[in-house]
């Protein structure tokens, strides 16, 4: 279950020029306060003008984030890459989330003091993590590593999420299960918005089947 964004053909390699210049202009947004910050240069060098990340968010071993366009990362959340994070395209990651790809829960009590000055720890665990293409995660939720959401999914404010998720999932609670799909309110939203079906169709491939 990997997140198969759709093909952007209007998505080209940055110049030099934006490469040096858009992070500046995250570290310059922060003299007029907390505010989201358009555009962002993907570790490939690809320019996506359609991605917004708040000046307040905090993103750990950026080289290791691969993320599509049109993705949006809310105010004061932690983006921990270091053990590889895959976020989709038009992913919305809402306010004070934690999205987490490695744990040292069990390293420092075995390790001690010695734990800042060894390289190469034991129980110390990393595993990425892997947002589909329009998912939703909502407000002070919490994303362990080793989580895979599908595309298309919701994740309740508060959830501390673990595991993996098909698509279209609507996932809640501490710790997370699955308590609905999201295509029963996408095809209610779409009969009463048919204008929409087309939009809908771009990402998710076809329109709302109710399961069963």
């Amino acid at each position: 279950m990997r997140p198969s964004s759709p093909s952007n053909p209007s998505l080209s390699p940055a110049p030099l020029w934006r490469r040096c210049w858009q992070p500046l202009k995250l570290l310059a947004s922060r003299a007029w306060g907390t505010r989201m910050v358009w555009g962002f240069v993907r570790r490939d060098g690809v320019y996506l003008p359609n991605t917004r990340i708040s000046n307040t968010s905090e993103i750990f071993d950026r080289p290791a984030l691969d993320v599509a366009d049109h993705v949006f990362i809310g105010h004061f959340s932690v983006l921990d890459a270091s053990g590889g994070l895959q976020i989709g395209e038009g992913c919305q990651i809402g306010f004070f989330t934690g999205l987490f790809t490695h744990s040292s829960h069990a390293a420092i009590r075995l390790y001690g003091r010695a734990y800042v000055s060894t390289p190469e720890k034991q129980a110390y665990f990393k595993a990425p993590v892997t947002l589909g293409p329009y998912c939703f995660v909502g407000a002070h939720a919490t994303l362990l590593p080793g989580t895979r959401l599908g595309k298309g999914c919701i994740v309740s404010a508060y959830a501390l999420v673990s595991g993996e998720f098909p698509d279209f999932a609507i996932v809640a609670g501490n710790p997370a299960q699955q308590v609905g799909d999201t295509r029963r309110m996408d095809a209610r939203l779409l009969a009463q918005h048919p204008e929409l079906q087309a939009h809908y169709l771009a990402w998710a491939g076809e329109l709302p089947q109710v399961p069963e």
